[in-house]
């Protein structure tokens, strides 16, 4: 188990970190690989800074962790191999293919390619516990396909991926957490099902939140009628669609992403 101030991830798991710039996503994931100290972060009981336990096991890379820019792809990966003992050059080699990437120096990628490179090298590390901060940015459509089909292919490691477009993600996700200036975190599905968009007329709305007595995350009036978006959690999902369909609203379950979005603004 990976504990910090305010969430807690559980190994095996995909967990999914967001949170508005500056909120200190990338300093959570550094204060958890070990690169800066952190007395308040544990990592299976221990601290993560300064431990060889424990940075042997994990792995952090991303856009702000870029590789040294003179050495080619090759040397950045046999570094990787002399780093981690569970290195898995075979898998490295087979992620160079999926990804198309060139051999050059690191300096002469393009930002797609690196993010590609530290993606590979987090993978084929073996650390238990991979750390991925924005993994994705520069990649074009046909390798973010190979990202996400990889990312998959490693469920079941643990994994915290720092993204800001959830939905793009959301399928590949066991839980997730806001750093924001309340913290949320939770189970994808928790979010998913019980965060309710109800609309219809203003009047049936409101005779339907005044019986439910559910928080309103967000609300807005159209030419098509009114809709707001409720917190129906932990179990209250099932009495708002029965208050819909008896009051002739519609109700639907919301994105990931806007779930995520709506608590945030609430919070």
């Amino acid at each position: 188990m990976i504990m910090t101030p305010h969430f807690s991830f559980a190994h095996s798991l995909t967990h999914g970190l967001v949170g508005p710039n500056g909120r200190g996503k990338t300093t959570l994931l550094r204060q958890i690989a070990g690169q800066i100290p952190a007395p308040d972060i544990r990592v299976d009981g221990d601290l993560p800074f300064d431990n060889q336990d424990v940075l042997d096991r994990v792995v952090l890379m991303g856009i702000d962790n870029p590789l040294p820019e003179g050495w080619n792809v090759k040397k950045i990966f046999a570094v990787g191999k002399t780093r981690w003992p569970q290195w898995n050059q075979d898998r490295a080699d087979e992620l160079v293919t999926k990804f198309a990437l060139p051999q050059g120096n690191y300096s002469g990628l393009s930002r797609g390619q690196k993010s590609a490179v530290g993606f590979i090298f987090a993978v084929a590390s073996g650390a238990t516990i991979m750390l991925l901060d924005e993994p994705y940015l520069g990649l074009d459509p046909q390798r973010r396909e190979v990202f996400y089909e990889v990312l998959r292919e490693e469920h079941g490691r643990t994994i915290i991926v720092s993204v800001h477009h959830l939905n793009e993600v959301a399928g590949l996700l066991d839980t997730v957490s806001l750093l924001d200036s309340t913290p949320i975190t939770g189970p994808v599905d928790d979010f998913v099902e019980s965060i309710v968009e109800l609309s219809g007329p203003a009047e049936k709305l409101d005779r339907a939140l005044g019986r439910l007595k559910v928080p309103v995350l967000s609300r807005e009036s159209t030419q098509l009628g009114t809709r707001a978006v409720v917190d129906a959690r932990p179990n209250l999902a099932d009495s708002v669609f029965d208050q819909a369909v008896q009051l002739g609203l519609r109700a639907q379950e919301v994105t990931l992403e806007k779930a995520i979005l709506a608590l945030g603004d609430k919070e």
